[in-house]
């Protein structure tokens, strides 16, 4: 039947109809109202804009995904509406010109925000961001004669800890010096932080997107603030909400630079690889930049490279041997080798692939088929070495469970399995009489049976809820569970942030005996470091917990400075 055919009182019953339904679908949608004001004064920022993320659930891919949505502007009163939300955890981000980023309920910059959990038909009011004005660091950049220096680069850096609990540099934001050897920093979020200037270059900076006329010498030695060459002599600097820090001048001496050259073989055929990326990357995790040397370094024909204006210093000479013909995972193989530069160049370095060990996976479920478990395609058989900075590239887990790591260097490894399902904890890893998960893998040649390795369905899941001195539910606390005894296996550490009713919850928890430290502030990853937790000790919260167990707890808030 044709829509003319139809009469008139039926087709308007119609419309009305899908319009009553449009309306009953915005009336049970959610709102997310608010307000972004100047910190301090408590004026309305205009234009500020609001990212709104939701937090996908467990059945998500991957599991704890975020969904963007499209964000939106404050208006001329810094008021925002976000409409038609379905019920779901949401994260929300406030940003600005000239305004330090800022997630609602982090208690610090960087800091992790607070959840916002909809129930259907929600309206959320008085989500309030208070701004704070962001910073500048200014200078001016020379040689030890006083003539400016273009294209330095200048990196402000923050000291952090890193997932092991050791100290490094994280560069924050960087800009490079112009004719005149000035840099300006702009839009600083206010806080501590180191400062360097080097002659290191992004790959921006090349063909077309750089100066041509400019001429960057790469000789110059990296220079801490307040000039010195050493890092563990490099001061701190302040840099307040809306102040401009400077002028930090750095008078730059230089050094002599060296190449290294070498050949890639793959000692499977005995030929170089057909396609390779050979760089020069520095083995020193803390010092705040990443020195690549690459580029049309690398012959084919005879796998020989060479990697020019190397500072002194101690490397590692990595080479990716790259397969287009493999989707979605082009970089199959990688192989590095130490090398350290003195004061000469160096010669005949050899980068060897299939040097490696070839290690037979076999992954079970307790009680079932691992290619029942939803998303079954996306768990990984990760390998990590930390000390020497080696990622082994996961292969794919068949679906009777089995797989093969190819190509794995000599050396210390720990088993991890991203992409299981957040209901999933990994039971065992065992490579012959070994305990993959409290010893770890020594790999130092030929394996002569699997890594058996079983996950279990049957995880323990804690619900809890964060309450200050005075037993009041308490937002944006950061809810850490650690072992007490294993304290190495990063697997068994779970991280939750309390929502705004003070909330968090903790899923795919293997059986054992824990602590709860339910931090008011503290820096990420902090509770990697022995010695920071070792002072906090006696205030974590024991939790033992067995398979398929749920737990309630409500945990006394760890207050900053306590």
């Amino acid at each position: 039947m044709s829509i003319l055919a139809i009469p008139v009182s039926i087709f308007l019953l119609l419309l009305l109809q899908i319009a009553g339904a449009q309306n009953a679908q915005q009336t049970t949608g959610s709102t997310i109202e608010g307000l972004v004001v100047r910190a301090g004064t408590n004026e309305p920022i205009e234009r500020a804009r609001i990212t709104i993320q939701r937090i996908a659930g467990p059945g998500a891919v991957p599991p704890q995904s975020t969904i963007s949505i499209p964000p939106v502007n404050t208006d001329g009163r810094g008021k925002f509406v976000i409409k038609g939300l379905e019920a779901g955890s949401y994260r929300l981000t406030a940003a600005r010109n000239g305004f330090a980023r800022q997630e609602y309920g982090e208690r610090a910059p960087g800091r992790s925000g607070i959840p916002l959990n909809l129930v259907v038909g929600q309206n959320l009011k008085d989500i309030t961001f208070r701004l704070v004005p962001a910073g500048a660091v200014v200078g001016r950049v020379s040689d030890s004669s006083g003539e400016p220096l273009a294209g330095m680069t200048v990196q402000l850096l923050r000291s952090t800890y890193d997932p092991q609990g050791g100290r490094t540099f994280q560069p924050v934001t960087s800009g490079r010096t112009n004719d005149r050897g000035e840099y300006r920093l702009y839009w600083v979020t206010p806080g501590r932080y180191f400062l360097n200037a080097s002659a290191s270059r992004s790959p921006l900076d090349f063909g077309p997107f750089g100066n041509s006329n400019e001429v960057t010498d790469q000789s110059y030695v990296v220079t801490y603030f307040p000039g010195t060459i050493d890092m563990s002599k490099a001061a701190s600097l302040d840099v307040p909400a809306g102040a401009e820090v400077g002028p930090i001048d750095f008078r730059m001496d230089q050094q002599q630079l060296f190449r290294i050259r070498g050949r890639v073989v793959d000692t499977r055929t005995g030929q170089p690889p057909r396609n390779a990326n050979v760089s020069a990357i520095l083995r020193n995790p803390t010092s705040g930049f990443f020195i690549s040397a690459a580029g049309s370094n690398y012959n084919p024909a005879n796998g020989t490279f060479e990697l020019r204006d190397i500072a002194p210093g101690e490397y590692f000479v990595r080479a990716f041997a790259i397969d287009p013909g493999v989707p979605g995972d082009a970089l199959r193989n990688v192989a590095q080798t130490p090398v350290d530069v003195s004061s000469f160049d160096v010669e005949n370095v050899a980068v060897l692939f299939g040097q490696g060990i070839s290690i037979p996976v076999r992954v079970s479920l307790d009680g079932g088929s691992i290619s029942s478990l939803p998303n079954f395609d996306r768990i990984r058989v990760f390998l990590s070495n930390s000390a020497t900075n080696v990622f082994i590239t996961p292969p794919l887990i068949k679906s009777d469970g089995t797989a093969l790591i190819e190509n794995v260097p000599p050396g210390e490894y720990r088993v991890s399995l991203p992409g299981i399902p957040p209901t999933v904890f990994l039971k065992s890893a065992v490579l012959g009489q070994t305990d993959a998960l409290q010893a770890g893998l020594s790999i130092s040649g030929p394996v002569s049976g699997p890594l058996d390795i079983v996950i279990s369905q049957n995880a323990g899941e804690i619900d809890g809820t964060v309450v200050d001195k005075d037993g009041k539910p308490v937002s944006g606390i950061q809810a850490v569970l650690i072992p007490d005894r294993f304290r190495d296996r990063r697997d068994l550490y779970k991280v939750a942030n309390s929502d705004q009713n003070g909330h968090f919850n903790l899923r795919g928890v293997a059986p054992g005996d824990y602590k709860i430290f339910p931090w008011e502030d503290i820096e990420p990853f902090a509770y990697s470091d022995p010695d920071f937790l070792r002072r906090y000790e006696q205030m974590g919260i024991p939790i033992k917990i067995s398979e398929s167990a749920k737990l309630t707890v409500e945990a006394k808030m760890i207050a900053a400075g306590q």
